[in-house]
């Protein structure tokens, strides 16, 4: 069984014109192979360790793509407008989306593609939802640990610092226009500034 797994695993992960299907592919392969697990062994030991083994070795054959596919394919689900699963699929889904991230030695790959996509959803306002991001964070923690998410829950608190910036500073340009509606017409700055580190 372990031979047929990473077979034809390496097709998936190998051929770059499955790049874009990668993910999904792999989602539901492993779903597959799980279910043979379940129904046909028992969920046996031997079964479990060798069919970790399979995906560990093929999914690492063509280095730090699959990392990219996976940072990519989250992005593409937390974006705003994937109207495709309600938060319970969703959670369901990055639950998967975990396990195979496991077998994945280019993390560091996963964390820089990641970084990148989360910082375009904060700054342009795409995020579906932060409680969406904000559980993924937390498996990503859990799984690496908070040096790992560091520097992506400080994006989280620069847009939270960023927002009460821009509030005190449209109180403070309102508070200006109040005592100088006289003397100014028409005079009216509006700025918001985002700013991540």
């Amino acid at each position: 069984m372990a031979e047929y797994v990473k077979k034809r695993g390496k097709v998936i992960v190998i051929n770059p014109e499955k790049d874009k299907t990668m993910v999904q592919e792999l989602l539901d392969f492993k779903e597959k192979l799980d279910k043979i697990l379940r129904q046909c062994f028992r969920n046996n030991d031997k079964f479990v360790t060798s069919l970790k083994d399979s995906f560990e070795s093929f999914i690492n054959q063509r280095q730090n793509k699959p990392a990219e596919m996976i940072a990519k394919f989250v992005d593409s689900k937390l974006r705003a407008g994937n109207k495709e699963a309600s938060e319970e699929e969703l959670e369901k889904l990055l639950d998967k989306i975990m396990v195979i991230f496991r077998f994945i030695h280019g993390k560091d790959v996963f964390e820089a593609f990641y970084k990148k996509d989360l910082a375009k959803r904060l700054l342009v306002g795409k995020s579906a939802s932060v409680d969406s991001e904000k559980s993924m964070l937390s498996k990503l923690k859990a799984e690496c640990g908070a040096g790992f998410t560091s520097k992506l829950e400080g994006m989280f608190k620069d847009m939270e610092l960023s927002r009460d910036i821009n509030v005190a500073f449209k109180q403070h340009m309102a508070h200006l226009a109040d005592n100088e509606s006289q003397n100014t017409i028409g005079d009216k700055i509006d700025l918001t500034v985002n700013v991540l580190s």
